[in-house]
Formats: structure tokens, C-alpha cells, sequence
């Protein structure tokens, strides 16, 4: 049944990188993933229960390949509010080291390459200069989400059924290189400290 679920998964997910979609499609698609995203994401990071954590990061292995290779170790500078892009041959004495799981890699990096293509005022994700439905939109799918959650106790069964079944889920990936995550990162610092 699993085997099934990941092949409809996968064969959506190259169904939808193949289909063109119409600019409207596209704008509705980035805006409701923007916020179904931010929601996910900032549900999900802080839950610090051992056992929870695990089972995320066991249905992030088990979802996408090379997911266990995205456990990033990055160094924040608390004075530059910034984190180090370019770790080689940089002294990391003065930096906080900040580690990031694979289901915070990988969602992070989705919601940020959604975020990126809201132009420069990063609509919806920062509010600033969106149109009325960009932001129903964005709160639509906070409500999605808000009506699927559970709660801590049922992390397991929200990312195996309403998780993995959100149209959001296709544009998750594994194909993520540390440097250009950190400075796409670094980009959501800078909006979210202005």
C-alpha cells in the first residue's frame, strides 16, 4: 500500500512539473503554498519531543530520496543577524551552530522557493503590496491546514494522509545544496528582522 501511494505521489508530482499551468494557475498555487508552507513549517520546528521528532524525520527518509543526506549544520552570527554562507576555512568560534533536520531543510527550502517567487515584495509571504486574493488565498490555506491538524499526539497520521495528499507536497525536494539554502535563508532573516 505504501509502494502504491508513493508511486501515485511521485507520478502526480512529474504530472504537475509537466504541465504548464496558466498564469493564474501558477499565482493561486504560489500563494496558497505560501501559506499552507509557513504553517506546516512552524508547526512542525518546534516540536522537540524526541519520539515526534523521530517519526518526522523517519516519514521524511521514507518520502524523498536523499533525505537523510539533509541534516545541515549552519553557524549564525547573532550581530550580523545572518548565517555564514561559506563555511570553508572560516572560523566558526564566534558563530552559533544551528542544525536543521531534513524535514526542516526540505520544507524551508520549498516555502522559501515559493516565497522567492512572490517578485520583491515577496507576496503573499510579506503582505506588502498583494492583491486581495493573493492574501484569501494565503489564509485559505492556513484554514486548510488548521482544519486538518490534530495536534502533537497525531504528527504520524497528519504527514501520511493530509500531508502527503496537499497539492503543496509536489514541490517538495531533496535536491538541495547547503550554500544556496543558507543564503535563501539569510534572504527570510532579512525580511523577517526589517
Amino acid at each position: 500500500m505504501i509502494c502504491l501511494k508513493k508511486l501515485l505521489i511521485l507520478l502526480s508530482f512529474v504530472l504537475i512539473q509537466n504541465t504548464p499551468l496558466k498564469a493564474g494557475e501558477d499565482t493561486y498555487l504560489r500563494d496558497f503554498c505560501s501559506g499552507y508552507l509557513e504553517e506546516v513549517y512552524w508547526t512542525l520546528d518546534p516540536l522537540e519531543e524526541e519520539p515526534t521528532r523521530g517519526e518526522i524525520i523517519q516519514f521524511f527518509e521514507g518520502a524523498f530520496p536523499n533525505a537523510r543526506d539533509l541534516n545541515f549544520d549552519l553557524y549564525y552570527s547573532s550581530q550580523e543577524r545572518q548565517f555564514l554562507e561559506n563555511l570553508e576555512g572560516a572560523d566558526l568560534s564566534s558563530y552559533n551552530k544551528v542544525n536543521y533536520p531534513n524535514f526542516e531543510v526540505i520544507l524551508l527550502d520549498a516555502y522559501l522557493n515559493v516565497m522567492l517567487q512572490g517578485g520583491k515584495d515577496y507576496c503573499p509571504a510579506f503582505w506588502d503590496d498583494c492583491s486581495e486574493q493573493s492574501l484569501q488565498t494565503f489564509f485559505l490555506a492556513a484554514e486548510d491546514f488548521s482544519q486538518s491538524w490534530q495536534g502533537e499526539e497525531s504528527v504520524l497520521s497528519f504527514l501520511q494522509t493530509d500531508f502527503s495528499q496537499n497539492q503543496c507536497f509536489t514541490l517538495l525536494q531533496t535536491d538541495i545544496d547547503q550554500q544556496s539554502f543558507t543564503q535563501k535563508l539569510n534572504l527570510l532573516i532579512e525580511k523577517l528582522v526589517e
